[in-house]
């Protein structure tokens, strides 16, 4: 029996389809591994920033970044900052307090809004603590030429002495450079002590000493907030992603890819939903709605049954 051969047009018709159905999906395709890119660098920026972080706080006796010595007597705290844990980074360009050279000029917000959240000061921080606590043990100095078993039984009590700040001037500092990895950081601080408290629905109370924002790809595009730069707390020497569970600056008000009312910041709280749940599926549906913390990390997966 002869069998039937395609026609030519059968088989254009058929390429046609093919092709058509691939443009369908190669924007999804592109989009899911440039987030996923975008999602491996924060996780490398930020382990990296942490490190730096614990490293200098371990030879600063474990204070907070403000009260380092070197930045507590340096009238501009976010450059002393980034000096100080500069020695641990691998820094490309120093851009001091512009952005240029180390950053894009035009930034976008999660909806597309034009934003000059990276420019920008910070806010002041509403919620502070009693900076009077700020203290520090000084040791007494040893009279006696002979260290003995008495001379430790003696000693005196460590004294307690209020720590010394140089005033911040200017009172609001951003500091600016590049990494040898691509990516942009950039360290912001509004005062000369970590005397802020970072607001939270839960009762934990976590220290504020300024923001830091990375681009991970630096003044390549697509330069959107959530997607290819992101917020972090400096809290105390943590550096915490912007956006966590219980965040005041929450993911369900401040991630998401359609809003009436234009707000610079919208995008940088998918931070830590993007570093711990490993997705950006908030670029494919609403945060607040399809996605919560408390239940569905994943646009396709069912929210779990109460």
């Amino acid at each position: 029996m002869k069998k039937k051969a395609f026609t030519l047009a059968e088989v254009l018709v058929v390429i046609a389809l093919v092709g058509f159905l691939f443009t369908l999906t190669l924007p999804n395709l592109v989009q899911k591994q440039g987030s996923q890119k975008y999602i491996e660098a924060a996780q490398t920026a930020q382990k990296k920033l942490q490190t730096a972080f614990d490293e200098t706080a371990k030879v600063n006796n474990n204070k907070y970044p403000l009260d380092w010595k070197n930045v507590r007597t340096s009238s501009n705290k976010s450059e002393a900052i980034i000096k100080e844990i500069g020695k641990k980074l691998q820094i490309m360009s120093y851009c001091g307090n512009s952005y240029k050279g180390c950053f894009a000029p035009n930034y976008r917000t999660l909806n597309g809004v034009k934003t000059n959240v990276i420019t920008d000061n910070m806010d002041p921080y509403r919620k502070t603590i009693d900076i009077e606590t700020y203290e520090e043990e000084v040791s007494q100095e040893q009279t006696s030429d002979e260290y003995s078993d008495s001379s430790y039984e003696n000693e005196e009590p460590k004294k307690k002495e209020k720590l010394e700040y140089e005033k911040a001037e200017p009172e609001f500092s951003s500091t600016y450079i590049s990494m040898l990895d691509g990516g942009s950081v950039v360290i912001k601080t509004s005062s000369a002590h970590c005397n802020g408290i970072i607001p939270a629905t839960d009762p934990l109370e976590r220290p504020f000493c300024g923001v830091i924002y990375v681009d991970v790809n630096g003044p390549s595009i697509p330069n959107m907030l959530g997607v290819d730069v992101f917020g972090f707390y400096l809290s105390g020497n943590t550096v915490l992603p912007m956006g966590f569970y219980g965040d005041d600056f929450s993911f369900d008000y401040n991630c998401l890819r359609e809003v009436p009312k234009a707000d610079k910041y919208n995008g940088l709280a998918c931070s830590a939903w993007a570093i711990k749940n490993k997705n950006m599926d908030y670029r494919k549906c609403q945060a607040g709605s399809r996605l919560t913390w408390a239940g569905s990390i994943r646009c396709d997966v069912p929210p779990p049954k109460k």
